[in-house]
């Protein structure tokens, strides 16, 4: 089931994990600006809420859609569902001077005079309306009109160009109040209609999910092993008197292999044997290792030497 509030994409959450687990001299180009899109994609959406509810309570919200058509995925950032309308909200995080070419393309310009050319964001949520509409006909849905909005969340983004659909985050609820407004020949999009829309998108939505390591060509023997201390962050916490304790903050807890476990599941995959563990949490014994991974109350299946533990209940 999709959330109806904004969070991180599974994605997101994996390029975090492998920024863990890496020295800085290891980070790569392509990763630092895989990870800068994919954290101002969120920071942006995040400030979707609070404008979305100012407009009439009569509404179902999803954040994150990302949906198959034919042979490949088309994602939305905020699907609003109303009675009357459905609006595709296209999240852009941008700063600087931003202007339309002749080209019509979009042309970001930084306080430093470097300039960023961009695709038309406009045209893409128009895409993703279009393949909305035809996923939703193919699969027998009758629903109100769609209706694609650009929204603009940085609060130095500087717009030098007029369109009632490429908007500040400030103008998003004035805008779909006039959107309400207007008169359509569809009947009005009733609760039970909206629920099973809802649940259609749910069912369907799939996260992206890729192989990090291999996307950005790091190399096993560089990933950075054993369980960090949560205050201090890059400082590795001992195994002391049963429990984990930084040597540097002093800070105890039980539980500080977690972190560790949960960054397994988002790098390598949710399927981890004692052997992998002891590796990963780096330096603890075969008897210990089993011990943390029972305590977890995962799935497990296999004999002794060659059991699998399950931890994708760590990411719920």
């Amino acid at each position: 089931m999709i959330n109806d509030f904004v969070r991180k994409s599974f994605y997101l959450r994996q390029l975090e994990a492998l920024f863990d687990h890496l020295s800085p001299r290891d980070m790569t180009e392509n990763l630092e600006k895989a990870y800068g899109r994919e954290l101002s994609g969120y920071t942006g959406e995040k400030k979707l809420p609070y404008y979305l509810h100012m407009v009439q309570k009569e509404k179902m919200l999803l954040y994150g859609v990302r949906l198959p058509w034919q042979k490949h995925f088309f994602q939305i950032d905020n699907l609003s569902i109303f009675q009357k309308k459905i609006v595709i909200c296209e999240v852009k995080n941008l700063k600087g001077r931003l202007s339309i070419n002749e080209a019509n393309q979009l042309v970001q310009e930084h306080d430093d005079g470097k300039i960023e050319i961009y695709d038309n964001p406009l045209l893409q949520a128009k895409f993703q309306q279009e393949k909305l509409e035809a996923l939703l006909h193919l699969h027998g849905f009758s629903f109100p009109p769609i209706h694609p909005i650009v929204v603009f969340t940085h609060s130095s983004a500087n717009l030098n160009f007029h369109h009632p659909d490429m908007i500040p985050v400030q103008q998003l609820p004035v805008r779909i109040k006039i959107l309400l407004q207007e008169q359509t020949i569809n009947q009005d999009f009733n609760y039970t209609e909206r629920r099973h829309l809802i649940n259609f998108i749910s069912s369907h939505h799939q996260e992206r999910k890729v192989n990090v390591l291999d996307q950005f060509k790091i190399e096993l023997r560089k990933t950075i092993r054993g369980v960090f201390c949560p205050s201090c962050q890059n400082v590795k916490a001992h195994r002391v008197y049963g429990t984990w304790q930084c040597p540097k903050c002093g800070r105890k807890d039980k539980m500080m292999h977690v972190q560790t476990l949960r960054n397994w599941v988002l790098i390598f995959g949710p399927v981890i044997t004692n052997k992998q563990a002891r590796w990963f949490l780096d330096g603890i014994s075969i008897d210990l290792t089993k011990r943390l991974l029972k305590q977890l109350n995962c799935p497990s299946v296999g004999s002794y030497r060659d059991r699998k533990y399950d931890l994708s209940k760590l990411l719920d």
